[in-house]
């Protein structure tokens, strides 16, 4: 068991039997707390996986809880201290500014906190996906966003400008993605985050790529297509909604019309203009099989083993979302395996939305990442591609794949 000292990819330290690494890794690294960059790829234990979004003071045992909050204390008397010397943590590694004997300290209590976890916590099911995962959003929330600050002040008669420049004037210029803070899998981002879940469209335009382009990526319908495949069903070619318009709705309806109406009684809205076209929606969407295949003794169990809480009204919100955030997840995983050893990289998500940081000379692998993204484990689904020179001016293009 080990720890690292630093999350920073160029600040290479690791605690491990007592001794302290800098710069070469020891042999033999098995378990640690958590995942920073440099240990990607390696065959290592995430006590932080298994804690499932608890954190450390959360998974310490009690017999070593006065050890652990003593320690903590010294830990934010020397970030305060740092800060009152104007000592930039960005621009150092931590383990050069604090003194070794609270470096060995620290990480022994961490060990010691690890493997209380390991001894009392099963492996999740799902320990490969988390990994994978948790590699990818680290490498997102490593990466500066590229902030137009002059637009930013420009907007600042906008009611969120004030707090988003002050967390861009406090450093808050990364993505910092939790994947345990949600029921359904879907991605929170911390409060020390840049606020990508809740940007306004209006100050999207303030984020700009490091390449040339964004693209951004959305499947279409999607949480109706799981909907249809979790329920035996065949996925129609084209804009799903627009199939239902004409096989449920009929000519009297616009494309919109059919698209709500179909989302509020999926989720089990009670209003009449819904309600009246329960019959034909029923044998389009079988909600039934929904409910008996995947809710029992008052909780939802998901194809990718999530169990959740549920009363009757929320099942179908539940099965549907957290299925489709736990495949939208796993399709960026092996868009991300394609870009590796690329200058294009994944820029961040939008709950099932993908954002693209692409390299001009690189466009020509659109078609190939449209095609993975596409092809899912519940069928093909349709991709809206949107491309522009800042997050907030994307125009839709259609890419022949």
């Amino acid at each position: 068991m080990f720890q690292s000292l630093d999350d920073k990819g160029e600040c290479v330290g690791i605690y491990k039997d007592g001794d302290l690494y800098f710069k070469e890794m020891p042999p033999d690294l098995d378990s640690t707390w958590n995942y920073v960059s440099f240990l990607k790829g390696m065959d290592i234990e995430y006590a932080s996986i298994y804690a499932q979004g608890n954190d450390l003071d959360k998974c310490c045992p009690e017999y070593i809880k006065s050890d652990w909050e003593l320690i903590n204390r010294k830990l934010r008397a020397f970030i305060n201290s740092l800060i009152t010397s104007k000592v930039n943590l960005k621009e150092n590694c931590f383990y050069d500014v604090v003194p070794e004997r609270f470096l060995k300290e620290y990480c022994e209590l961490k060990n010691r906190i690890c493997q209380h976890v390991f001894e009392n916590t099963e492996r999740p099911t799902e320990y490969t996906f988390f990994k994978e995962f948790t590699e990818l959003i680290s490498d997102v929330g490593n990466r500066e966003l590229q902030i137009d600050r002059h637009r930013l002040q420009e907007l600042i008669y906008l009611p969120q400008t004030k707090r988003l420049l002050e967390k861009v004037d406090s450093g808050n210029t990364r993505i910092k993605y939790n994947m345990f803070n949600s029921v359904t899998g879907r991605l929170t981002v911390s409060d020390r985050s840049f606020p990508i879940l809740t940007l306004s469209s209006k100050l999207r335009e303030i984020i700009q790529p490091t390449n040339d382009w964004y693209v951004s990526f959305d499947l279409n319908a999607a949480e109706m297509r799981i909907a249809l495949a979790l329920a035996g069903e065949q996925q129609p070619d084209g804009d799903l909604h627009e199939y239902v318009r004409k096989a449920v709705f009929g000519e009297d309806y616009t494309r919109t019309q059919a698209k709500n109406i179909s989302t509020q009684w999926l989720y089990d809205a009670h209003n009449p203009e819904v309600l009246k076209h329960d019959h034909k929606l029923s044998q389009f969407y079988n909600k039934d099989k929904l409910f008996s295949d995947h809710w029992s003794g008052g909780v939802v169990t998901t194809p990718y083993n999530r169990v959740i809480e549920s009363d009757a009204h929320h099942v179908i919100s539940y099965i549907c979302q957290s299925t489709l955030i736990d495949m939208f997840h796993r399709q960026i995983i092996k868009i991300n395996n394609m870009l590796q050893n690329k200058q294009s990289f994944i820029a961040f998500m939008v709950h099932d939305s993908l954002v693209l940081d692409l390299k001009e000379s690189e466009k020509n692998m659109l078609p190939d990442l449209i095609r993975e993204l596409s092809n899912t484990p519940y069928g093909n689904f349709p991709v809206k591609v949107e491309i522009g020179p800042n997050y907030g001016n994307m125009k839709k293009v259609k890419i022949k794949v």
